[in-house]
C-alpha cells in the first residue's frame, strides 16, 4: 500500500494524523529530552559576596602568577645544577682516571724499591762476605807470620 493507491479521504486522515504527530513531537518532545533535565540551578548572592569572591579570585591570579614566575626561576636553577651536576661527574671521572695512574705509578715505585732494597742488601751481605774473608786472611797471614 503506497500513498499514490489510497483515495482523497484516507490521505487527508494520514496528512491530519502525521501533522498531530509533529505538533506532538514539537511542542511535548522538548520537555522529555535529557538536554531539558539537566537544567543548572540558578543561585542568588549579595554585592558583598560577588566582591568578596572577586577578592579572592583576584588574590588567586596574583598567587598563581607568583607561582608561575618561581616556577620559572626554579627551573632555570634546575637546568643551572643540572648543568654543574653534568660538570662535576665528569670531573670526578677525570679524577678517578688520575687516582688510578697515580695508584699504578705507586705501584710500580714500591716494587722498584723492593727490587733496589733487595739488591743492597745482596750487595751488603757480599762486602760483609768479603770483608770477613779478608779478615780471615789477614789473620791467617799474621798468624803464619808469627809462627814462623
Amino acid at each position: 500500500m503506497t500513498f499514490l493507491t489510497l483515495d482523497l479521504q484516507q490521505k487527508k486522515w494520514l496528512l491530519s494524523l502525521l501533522l498531530c504527530l509533529l505538533c506532538w513531537y514539537l511542542y511535548l518532545a522538548p520537555a522529555t529530552c535529557s538536554a531539558s533535565t539537566l537544567q543548572e540551578k540558578t543561585y542568588t548572592i549579595t554585592e558583598t559576596e560577588l566582591q568578596g569572591l572577586e577578592t579572592r579570585l583576584q588574590k588567586l591570579a596574583q598567587i598563581s602568577s607568583t607561582q608561575k614566575t618561581e616556577s620559572k626561576q626554579l627551573q632555570e636553577q634546575l637546568t643551572e645544577l643540572e648543568q654543574e651536576l653534568a660538570r662535576l661527574k665528569s670531573q670526578l671521572a677525570t679524577s678517578n682516571t688520575q687516582l688510578t695512574v697515580a695508584q699504578n705509578s705507586l705501584q710500580n715505585a714500591n716494587q722498584l724499591l723492593d727490587r733496589y732494597a733487595k739488591e743492597e742488601k745482596r750487595t751488603r751481605l757480599r762486602i760483609k762476605a768479603q770483608r770477613n774473608t779478608w779478615i780471615a786472611a789477614t789473620v791467617a797471614a799474621c798468624l803464619v807470620c808469627i809462627i814462623k
